[in-house]
């Protein structure tokens, strides 16, 4: 972790830089900003049905929370402040796709997978597995169903 003062420079810098990449989609979006003590907030929803919905805080204690489509990734560590623009942008032009690990013998979800192409071989992913699974391997098998986006322009 790099210190307070520097990281809340640079936070500064990456608001303000979403801020400017913001009017680029503004046509195609309702865009949701709000901030507080220790966070920025960003909630944007496409127009286009079939396009992502997303939301990302961005916190003072070098943390961040994200919602991709009906995905919610909680207090995940910045790890570069240069990653949010690029995410941003891959997500209004549908560079993303939400993967479901379905078990084969009940058909449910064992965990769901988001994967974002950033562009440049760069990916962002997450994952959350369903409590009724504590491994894959207890699944007796699975198949993915996969749902991808479409982007804000058309």
């Amino acid at each position: 972790m790099i210190s307070d003062d520097v990281f809340r420079s640079r936070l500064e810098t990456t608001i303000a830089s979403l801020r400017y990449w913001v009017p680029q989609i503004a046509d195609a979006a309702r865009i949701e900003e709000s901030q507080g003590p220790g966070f920025w907030k960003i909630k944007v929803t496409p127009h286009t049905a079939g396009a992502c919905p997303f939301e990302l805080m961005l916190r003072t204690s070098q943390h961040y929370d994200v919602v991709v489509g009906h995905e919610t990734y909680e207090d995940r560590p910045v790890e570069s402040l240069e990653l949010f623009v690029p995410l941003a942008e891959a997500i209004s032009n549908g560079r993303i796709i939400q993967r479901r690990l379905l078990s084969m013998a009940t058909g449910e979800v064992a965990e769901t997978q988001t994967l974002v192409d950033l562009g440049q071989g760069s990916e962002w992913r997450a994952s959350h597995r369903s409590k009724a699974f504590k491994d894959l391997a207890s699944l007796g098998g699975c198949h993915h169903r996969d749902q991808h986006f479409l982007p804000y322009h058309r």
